[in-house]
Protein backbone atom coordinates (compact mmCIF):
# COMPACT_ATOMS: atom_id res chain seq x y z
CA UNK A 1 0.00 0.00 0.00
CA UNK A 2 1.40 3.47 -1.00
CA UNK A 3 2.08 6.34 1.50
CA UNK A 4 -0.51 8.28 -0.03
CA UNK A 5 -3.46 5.98 0.97
CA UNK A 6 -1.55 4.37 4.59
CA UNK A 7 -1.48 8.27 5.99
CA UNK A 8 -5.22 8.61 5.60
CA UNK A 9 -6.05 5.16 6.33
CA UNK A 10 -4.55 5.67 9.81
CA UNK A 11 -5.92 9.27 10.47
CA UNK A 12 -9.65 7.79 9.83
CA UNK A 13 -8.83 4.93 12.31
CA UNK A 14 -7.53 7.40 14.93
CA UNK A 15 -10.49 9.91 14.48
CA UNK A 16 -12.82 6.62 14.59
CA UNK A 17 -10.76 5.88 18.28
CA UNK A 18 -11.66 9.61 19.46
CA UNK A 19 -15.08 9.49 18.61
CA UNK A 20 -15.52 6.10 20.34
CA UNK A 21 -13.78 7.15 23.35
CA UNK A 22 -16.11 10.87 23.35
CA UNK A 23 -18.47 8.45 22.86
CA UNK A 24 -17.94 6.69 26.13
CA UNK A 25 -17.13 9.95 28.26
CA UNK A 26 -19.83 11.24 27.40
CA UNK A 27 -21.72 8.12 28.04
CA UNK A 28 -20.06 7.43 32.03
CA UNK A 29 -20.04 11.51 32.85
CA UNK A 30 -22.95 13.03 31.39
CA UNK A 31 -26.52 13.31 33.02
CA UNK A 32 -30.06 13.80 31.70
CA UNK A 33 -31.13 14.62 27.76
CA UNK A 34 -27.91 16.19 27.22
CA UNK A 35 -26.14 12.75 27.38
CA UNK A 36 -28.58 11.14 24.48
CA UNK A 37 -27.54 13.47 22.21
CA UNK A 38 -24.52 14.04 22.86
CA UNK A 39 -23.80 9.93 22.39
CA UNK A 40 -25.65 9.51 19.83
CA UNK A 41 -23.61 12.68 17.83
CA UNK A 42 -20.53 11.05 18.77
CA UNK A 43 -21.63 7.44 17.86
CA UNK A 44 -23.11 8.92 14.23
CA UNK A 45 -19.85 10.89 13.81
CA UNK A 46 -17.39 7.07 14.45
CA UNK A 47 -20.27 4.89 11.93
CA UNK A 48 -20.06 8.05 9.08
CA UNK A 49 -16.03 7.59 9.68
CA UNK A 50 -16.24 3.79 9.41
CA UNK A 51 -18.36 4.13 6.31
CA UNK A 52 -15.77 6.52 4.98
CA UNK A 53 -12.89 4.23 5.47
CA UNK A 54 -14.52 1.43 3.82
CA UNK A 55 -15.36 3.32 0.81
CA UNK A 56 -11.16 4.37 0.86
CA UNK A 57 -10.53 0.95 0.91
CA UNK A 58 -12.73 -0.56 -1.62
CA UNK A 59 -11.54 2.84 -3.69
CA UNK A 60 -8.09 1.45 -3.00
CA UNK A 61 -8.69 -1.96 -4.51
CA UNK A 62 -10.51 -0.36 -7.48
CA UNK A 63 -8.23 1.90 -8.38
CA UNK A 64 -5.31 -1.29 -8.02
CA UNK A 65 -3.57 0.89 -4.90
CA UNK A 66 -4.11 -1.96 -2.56
CA UNK A 67 -3.39 -5.56 -3.92
CA UNK A 68 -4.91 -9.03 -2.50
CA UNK A 69 -2.39 -11.45 -1.45
CA UNK A 70 -2.63 -14.69 -2.27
Amino acid sequence: MDLFLKIPVLLVLGFIVFSLAEGMYFLAKDDGDVTKTRVVRALTIRIVLSLCLFGLLILGYLFGVIQPHA
